[in-house]
């Protein structure tokens, strides 16, 4: 049995993202494509005889029942019926509140870890049930790769892989409340248009007709609300991005690049300007189950 699992827990982008409409629950129905990138954090999870103990040197991660591995780990043992604890440590590399995931992330990556710690069972359907009460992204995070979500974002499904080994990750440096990008929002996508994107990323035959196809509804509001995130767009264009999008609520914003050397001369040039910048790649489903565990 193992006294400790480290795992990795990968970041992701939002190829597209469209806000439909406001349900009646208050959440707003929409369409998005996820895609897991190699950015990632690590956590490592060693069992306790009760407690759930979080660790992480990041001071806006908060260490206690808020953090969502927190929750994630309440969540399973009340579902398995399990006495046993855990404490997972957390070394964050994914910027906190910046559209890329990782709370979402570390929670799906301490779900698939405990269950091999704790060796215990549980059905499919119920640990995609207990990802969907922790957040919108968490069930994504459960098979990687290139995926739809509706719904919230919580009901996720397998598409055609999309891979881009040249892309650019810039935060400003700020957060972006996910809460106040969508109370900001007043343009809403048809329901005409959202019909069809679900077939728009795989028949544009990969990444090179992304300008074509992808936007992001909460782009307009928060680009508004926040001008730097605007002028951090801006840049990875004039640096040569052939595109350049805002992912999830923000503040980070991607740029895809046709080379290693453009995609590395524009991330020193953001870092000299006061950015965080780094180079990443996209991670398909079949790399992302083989990399999980370390």
């Amino acid at each position: 049995m193992p006294s400790s699992i480290h795992v990795q827990s990968y970041a992701k982008i939002n190829w597209t993202l469209d806000v439909l409409f406001k349900r009646e629950d208050g959440y707003h129905e929409l369409r998005t494509i996820y895609q897991t990138v190699s950015l990632h954090d690590e956590l490592k999870l060693s069992e306790t005889t009760g407690a759930i103990e979080i660790a992480c040197e990041d001071p806006r991660v908060p260490c206690d029942e808020t953090n969502l591995a927190f929750k994630a780990a309440v969540l399973l043992r009340e579902a398995t019926g399990t006495s046993k604890g855990a404490r997972i440590e957390i070394e964050k590399r994914i910027p906190v509140a910046a559209g890329l995931g990782g709370g979402s992330s570390n929670a799906a990556a301490t779900l698939l870890a405990l269950i091999r710690l704790w060796q215990i069972e549980i059905d499919e359907r119920e640990l995609i049930r207990i990802a969907a009460r922790l957040g919108s992204d968490v069930p994504f995070f459960l098979i990687g790769g290139t995926a739809l979500g509706v719904g919230r974002g919580e009901e996720v499904s397998p598409i055609e892989q999309v891979h881009c080994e040249h892309l650019l990750l810039v935060n400003p440096g700020f957060a972006v409340s996910t809460r106040d990008a969508y109370e900001k929002l007043s343009r809403l996508t048809s329901s005409e248009a959202a019909s069809i994107i679900p077939f728009t990323l795989p028949a544009a035959k990969g990444i090179r007709e992304l300008p074509l196809v992808a936007r992001n509804d909460l782009e307009e509001p928060v680009l508004a609300a926040y001008p730097e995130i605007a002028e951090v767009k801006r840049r990875l264009l004039s640096l040569g991005a052939r595109h350049a999008l805002m992912s999830g609520s923000g503040a980070t914003v991607f740029g895809v690049f046709d080379n290693s050397e453009m995609a590395g001369h524009a991330e020193s040039e953001l870092r000299a300007f006061g950015y965080w910048a780094e180079r990443v790649r996209t991670v398909g489903r079949q790399e992302y189950h083989a990399t999980i565990f370390q």
